[in-house]
Formats: structure tokens, C-alpha cells, sequence
């Protein structure tokens, strides 16, 4: 095992540990979430039950297998990375102060820089070679446009209303937040992420074959977790509107997929 697969096994493992911790006193203490609004800890303790049944569990497993040198893993591993860190930074900048602040940033600053190490690991592979040519980078492509498109829409129908008429969007006054960190990480980092990886795909490009799997994954696991925050706001009896949960579940469907389809075409050792 090389040095920098040692490193990312202890930022793994760290990680796992402090995933699992964040995620449990989220999901079963209430004086986690005391200080938010209800709706806010509602979607709180919803990704917490996801994060702890679902995502380090897998965070765990591809790890392993990535350290067998298993081709799928490496973007499986590297996926569930990214999703970290963008919930985090939320968790960090979004979430009311708490009893989990140290553990929020211990998980942020871990999960980024494992992150950046599985994303040099891949870059240092000739990953365009390890697909077949009948990968349909094409539909993947359409696929991660038209999801960061429908994120556009949903985020500047709150935004721009709120800009063009000199106030504050509700999702930041109805939560006491000086800006919603959502509307930050997709407007500047994930959506545009997004669109890069399916025009580097496109045209074949090397970091689009990284790319774009991890995004995939990545969408996976996100709209699962939202999927968990609309059914914890019913479970509650803060909303009664279970039709985005549907969309949600759809998307991570349709995503799961595409992505079996980008794995299956990846060629035997």
C-alpha cells in the first residue's frame, strides 16, 4: 500500500468515526437541534439518519473494496467524499452553534482532504482506458445538465424575486441565517460542477471520466438525503407535501441507473 492510500485510509476511518458521531446525536438527541427553527431540524435529523444508515456504511465498504484496487469503488468512494463535504459545509455555516460544532468541522476539514487525495489518486490513473467505447457518455451528459438545470430553477425562483424586490428569501428569514449555505454551494460550486463534468464527458476528456461518475454518486446519495428530510418534515407534522420526496426518490432512480450503466462498462482487469 502506497503512503498516500495509508493517508486516506486514516482520513477515512477518522472520518467514519465522526460521521457516525455527528450523525447520531443529530438523529437521537434532541438538544442537537434546539436552537433551529423546527422545519430546519426536521431536515436535520432526517440527512442525520441517512448519513448514519446509509452513508457511512458505504463509505466504509468502498474503501475497502478501493483498497483492493477495485476500478467502481474508487468513483463509489469518491462520490460519497464529495457528498460529505458539501453537507458539511452546510452543517458548518448552517446549522444553529451546538454541542457538534468541533465534530462539524473535524468532519468537514477530513472529509474535504481525503476528497482532494482520492481525486489526485484518480487523475494519476489513466481512467479514460478503463472504459469501454460503448459508454453513452452522451445520455450521462444530458442527464447531469438537465439536474443542474432543474436546480438553477428552484434556487432563482428564491433568490431572484427576493434581489429584484430588496428583501430576503424565505429560506434565510424563516431560518434566522445570514444566507442559506444551499443556495451558495449550487449556485457556486455543485450545479456548476455539474455542467463541466457532462461537456468533459462529452468531448471524451480525461477529467470527464473522473468526473462525472463521482457526481453521479454524489447525486445519489444527496437525493436520498433530501428524500429523508421531506419525510421527517411529514413525520413531524411540519408539511404535509410528500410530492418532492417522490421527485427525489425519481432522480435518485434514474441517477443509480446511469450510474450501474457507466460501472457495468467499465473493463475487466
Amino acid at each position: 500500500m502506497t503512503f498516500q492510500l495509508k493517508v486516506i485510509l486514516v482520513l477515512c476511518i477518522i472520518l467514519a468515526i465522526s460521521l457516525s458521531i455527528a450523525s447520531y446525536f443529530g438523529a437521537f438527541i434532541p438538544a442537537t437541534y434546539e436552537q433551529d427553527a423546527p422545519s430546519m431540524a426536521a431536515q436535520g435529523i432526517g440527512q442525520d439518519m441517512v448519513d448514519l444508515f446509509l452513508v457511512v456504511p458505504l463509505l466504509l465498504s468502498s474503501l475497502f473494496f478501493m483498497l483492493r484496487n477495485n476500478k467502481s469503488a474508487h468513483f463509489i468512494l469518491t462520490g460519497t467524499l464529495f457528498y460529505v463535504v458539501y453537507s458539511f459545509f452546510i452543517y458548518s455555516f448552517g446549522v444553529h452553534f451546538n454541542q457538534m460544532f468541533l465534530i462539524y468541522c473535524l468532519t468537514l476539514g477530513v472529509s474535504l482532504y481525503a476528497f482532494i487525495l482520492m481525486l489526485y489518486q484518480l487523475g494519476s490513473r489513466d481512467v479514460e482506458n478503463w472504459f469501454k467505447e460503448k459508454l453513452p457518455v452522451r445520455s450521462i451528459g444530458i442527464l447531469l445538465i438537465v439536474i443542474a438545470v432543474m436546480f438553477y430553477l428552484l434556487w432563482l425562483k428564491d433568490v431572484v424575486p427576493a434581489i429584484l424586490a430588496h428583501t430576503v428569501p424565505p429560506s434565510i428569514s424563516n431560518y434566522n441565517l445570514l444566507v442559506n449555505p444551499v443556495h451558495v454551494l449550487d449556485l457556486a460550486i455543485a450545479l456548476p460542477g455539474l455542467i463541466i463534468a457532462a461537456i468533459l464527458l462529452m468531448k471524451k476528456n480525461r477529467f470527464g471520466f473522473i468526473l462525472a461518475p463521482v457526481f453521479l454518486v454524489f447525486i445519489i446519495i444527496l437525493t436520498m438525503a433530501l428524500a429523508g428530510m421531506v419525510l421527517m418534515l411529514n413525520m413531524k407534522a411540519i408539511s404535509d407535501d410528500t410530492s418532492l420526496m417522490g421527485v427525489f426518490i425519481v432522480l435518485a432512480i434514474i441517477s443509480a441507473g446511469f450510474l450501474f450503466l457507466a460501472l457495468r462498462n467499465i473493463k475487466a482487469e
